[in-house]
């Protein structure tokens, strides 16, 4: 395979090639192999001068574009109306538009590497260097007014001259970029003075200029309309004479004074009075100026009258505490109300509990053994009439069903108000109420228990309520679950118990467990609550249906 063209190749030349190639890639009327392979390989050396020659074409014109940018930049930046200047860490000048050299008197090419504190006034010179010090170490955009330099002059200073100094320090470079504003014609001075001037009286915020000794030289309209001062009662005074006595804690004004000093800005709130005797909060954002060599020479403040948005802050303030202290106070009276509830809520269940008790006793004391003395006269009487009066005898026995049969009835309303087997203990009275439940409901259901022995340190409360919310759980899956197979598991762990019922039915509906209907699972819940237990319901991992479990500490 050919090597690739030589990079100084042009586009036109390898055109050339590529045609004269081109012309000798018809293969061979009668080839054999040998000519087969070399007319393959001359076919993709062919491809590979394409591809080169278009990749030569577009380098062609991106170094065409690249080159007219940089003859465009560098006819903007010597052609620009502002004097552009770069320096290097010493201050030396590397580079200068026409403009520069045009505010500098000085012909561009004599500029390179003169140092440009020489066209600056001897006495800026020395803010000069501190200025690009802080430039090349901070990094930071630095801005500073400076005069040049008239030979001709006594002092070597141009009262007409005048330069704004706007540099940034490019770090990848090492070098510093400036731009020079010439700003010393009296005219351009004067009206910009002016435009400033216009531009503070239409200010809404009051502003006021104190010189280095913080007495007031300047204030605008803004000033007069807030504070009711006019200007020359103004002018010539501290700002304290604003202020409001004792309105402020001590030291806050000397705190307020140091800041501005060390860091060059502050802005708070002042408690002042206008001239008519009426208090105001202004809200003040406080500037420094700096001079030439580094001093400060004015104080700038700008404030606003923030009375109303204050006063009004403070009655949000103040209905918010209000707000929170009734809603802390409602808060109180619901937690107890609450506690109140459930300590009702348990004497209630306590009391149904009793009258279960007591119910299912008389049911058994009197219903019971009336139902029993009736039935032993019933057989009595059936004995005795079998032979003599059949037709008597047929009548007593049917009687003798219907007493069995409300017997029957009265033992089953006795277990449900209160089964008899809790008092052979809770592995009993768990056994018995899954049994019933495979009766009642024809479904498996699997009863995991620990020994009996380990159950009788479960105080009569705790077994209770497992009792009561076992026979709810298998109530609602036997009403709503549509299972095949149920799950009961107690469990007993140190310091812990467990119980949990579970089954493979439809699982839990999108009705919520504190639903108006759910009055079985609310009172489960407040039962096992006010013994200090959990309850928990949702679906086992990985399959459907639903899981109760609840947990008690021993």
């Amino acid at each position: 395979m050919k090597k690739p063209p030589r990079s100084d190749f042009d586009a036109d030349q390898l055109r050339v090639v590529a045609e004269q190639t081109a012309a000798s890639l018809q293969p061979p009327a009668h080839a054999d192999s040998d000519q087969l392979r070399q007319w393959h390989e001359l076919q993709v050396s062919q491809i590979e001068l394409d591809m080169q020659q278009q990749a030569l074409a577009q380098l062609q014109r991106e170094r065409d574009a690249a080159e007219e940018m940089r003859e465009r930049y560098a006819l903007l930046y010597d052609q620009a109306p502002a004097g552009y200047l770069s320096v290097n860490a010493d201050g030396a000048i590397i580079r200068a538009n026409l403009a520069a050299s045009e505010l500098l008197h000085c012909r561009r090419t004599a500029l390179i590497g003169k140092r440009f504190e020489q066209f600056v006034a001897p006495q800026a010179q020395a803010g000069l260097r501190r200025f690009l010090e802080r430039l090349f170490a901070g990094g930071a955009r630095e801005v500073m007014e400076a005069p040049l330099f008239d030979a001709g002059s006594a002092d070597g200073t141009s009262a007409s001259r005048r330069v704004r100094i706007e540099a940034n320090f490019d770090a990848g470079a090492g070098k510093c970029r400036m731009i020079l504003t010439d700003i010393g014609s009296p005219g351009l001075r004067e009206s910009e003075r002016q435009r400033a001037l216009q531009v503070l009286d239409s200010l809404r915020e009051g502003v006021l200029v104190c010189d280095a000794r913080q007495q007031i030289v300047s204030v605008n309209a803004a000033f007069t309309e807030i504070t009711g001062y006019p200007v020359e009662e103004a002018l010539g005074r501290n700002p304290r004479f604003l202020g409001r006595q004792q309105a402020h804690a001590p030291g806050y004004h000397a705190e307020a004074m140091h800041q501005l000093r060390a860091a060059g800005k502050w802005q708070g709130d002042v408690y002042n009075r206008r001239r008519d005797g009426t208090p105001y909060t202004a809200h003040f954002s406080m500037t420094v100026m700096r001079g030439e060599d580094g001093a400060i020479s004015h104080f700038i403040g700008v404030f606003s009258d923030v009375t109303a948005q204050r006063q009004a802050e403070a009655e949000l303030r103040q209905l918010s505490r209000e707000l929170d202290a009734r809603v802390a106070q409602r808060t109180a009276e619901l937690t107890t109300s609450r506690a109140q509830l459930e300590r009702l809520a348990a004497h209630l269940e306590h009391v149904k509990e009793q009258e279960r008790q007591r119910l299912a006793r008389d049911l058994h004391d009197e219903l019971g053994q009336n139902l029993l003395a009736l039935r032993i006269d019933l057989s009595m009487l059936s004995g005795r009439t079998g032979a003599r009066h059949p037709r008597l005898h047929q009548r007593v026995n049917a009687a003798l069903e219907n007493v069995d049969l409300s017997i029957r009835s009265v033992r089953g309303i006795m277990n449900e108000l209160r089964p008899a087997v809790l008092d052979l203990g809770l592995q009993a009275a768990f056994e018995w109420q899954v049994d019933e439940f495979r009766k009642r409901s024809g479904l498996d259901c699997e009863l995991t228990l620990p020994d009996e022995a380990a159950l009788a340190s479960v105080p009569a409360a705790i077994s209770l309520a497992l009792f009561r919310s076992l026979q709810e759980a298998l109530s609602n899956v036997r009403r709503h679950a549509q299972a095949s197979r149920v799950e009961v598991g107690l469990a007993l762990e140190p310091g812990r118990l467990w119980l949990s019922v579970s089954d493979d039915g439809v699982g839990l509906g999108p009705a919520p467990r504190g639903a108006s209907d759910s009055f079985g699972l609310i009172g489960m819940a407040q039962r096992v609550a006010a013994l200090g237990g959990h309850l928990d319901i949702g679906s086992p991992a990985g399959r459907g249906g639903c899981r109760l479990t609840l947990s008690f500490d021993l």
